[in-house]
């Protein structure tokens, strides 16, 4: 018995060799990495110059923190995507008429991947936030002078895919934004990672020692993705075009 059993094992395993010639993982589906102790960083590379009646005073965007969210029904088999960009979180205690819905981006999500193993969300709401901060009295530091114009910014998302297989479920995401503030509008392509990751610029990335604050090995960040440690914002950031690998 025992020799029949090795044997028909053996037959197996030869058979298996000859026929098993695709060894890689089934697609893990659409996966986003929302854990709540960490956001997500988005670099932003502008397409062209801004545009506008007034784009004199115009801050550009150049990176920030995002939250991410993937909200799912089982039963429609339909999936939801959030976006909420650290500049409208900010700025929504300074705007008394807006709601928590209004700070965020809100698309409809794949359930499945594509061929390239994204999954892609669209038909995002426009995000927006219309914040009078105010400016401190001169010698009144505790009284706010409200006359000043208020801050106007909005993000319009648009063909946002998150790569999500087995080697990086649902840590890289693409997209393209929109961004008007107060009337200036800007096009940007965002490459984001998750977690979000602080790293020091002025560290050499060769030296082990500095390789946690370098977004190398122990930074948190998966160590087959292409990253850098943005010498401007101080943040690890994918160094290519996502899926951005090594």
């Amino acid at each position: 018995m025992r020799k029949s059993i090795l044997s028909t094992v053996v037959m197996l395993g030869a058979a298996g060799s000859l026929t098993a010639c695709d060894f890689e993982q089934p697609s893990a589906g659409c996966i986003v990495q929302d854990a709540s102790f960490a956001n997500w960083y988005a670099k932003y590379d502008a397409v062209g110059a801004p545009t506008g009646a007034d784009c004199s005073r115009f801050e550009p965007l150049t990176g920030e923190q995002l939250g991410v969210w993937k909200f799912a029904d089982p039963k429609a088999n339909t999936a939801k995507l959030v976006i909420r960009p650290l500049t409208l979180a900010g700025l929504g205690q300074f705007d008394a008429t807006n709601t928590f819905d209004g700070l965020q981006a809100t698309g409809n999500l794949s359930t499945t991947t594509d061929a390239d193993d994204f999954c892609a969300a669209s038909d995002f709401n426009t995000a927006g936030v219309n914040a009078n901060t105010g400016k401190a009295n001169e010698g009144k530091p505790n009284e706010r002078d409200y006359s000043v114009s208020p801050s106007q910014k909005t993000y319009q998302f648009a063909n946002v895919r998150v790569y999500s297989n087995p080697g990086a479920p649902g840590t890289q995401m693409t997209g393209e934004v929109t961004y008007t503030s107060n009337g200036c509008v800007a096009q940007y392509v965002m490459r984001a990672v998750w977690p979000v990751t602080g790293c020091d610029p002025e560290l050499d990335p060769n030296v082990e020692e500095n390789f946690v604050d370098t977004c190398g090995l122990g930074s948190g960040i998966n160590p087959d993705f292409a990253v850098t440690c943005d010498p401007e914002l101080g943040f690890c950031v994918p160094s290519k075009a996502i899926p951005s690998f090594k």
